[in-house]
């Protein structure tokens, strides 16, 4: 099951991070969730942070792709999920660069 999100134009705090989540369902160990960065034009370490720490670690999505992420968002979330120790069910696809299908987007293999 795929659950798709957008993300703010601005998205700068934990609260913020946590509002998002709020409309994802408590248990996501059979979800991935997509967040289209398009409209991202500012985003902070602690809202980057605080996102893959509920999506990924306390809710255990069995992924997350941030899709369109510039450069900055991409070198952020991949150092948070890093340290939290779950880079591996993290994907960041650079502004312009989309997966061709869902099916390929939450296929397992494309994780690694």
């Amino acid at each position: 099951m795929a659950v798709p999100m957008s993300a703010p134009i601005f998205a700068g705090s934990r609260v913020q991070a946590r509002q998002m989540a709020e409309n994802l369902p408590l248990d996501l160990s059979e979800v991935f969730v997509a967040m289209d960065c398009q409209g991202l034009e500012v985003s902070t370490p602690s809202f980057m942070d605080e996102l893959i720490k509920v999506v990924l670690v306390e809710r255990g999505a069995r992924g997350l792709l941030l899709e369109n992420a510039r450069d900055r968002t991409r070198v952020i979330a991949q150092r948070c999920a890093q340290n939290r120790g779950v880079e591996d069910r993290l994907q960041v696809l650079s502004l312009g660069v989309q997966a061709r299908s869902w099916r390929q987007r939450f296929n397992p293999l494309v994780w690694r």
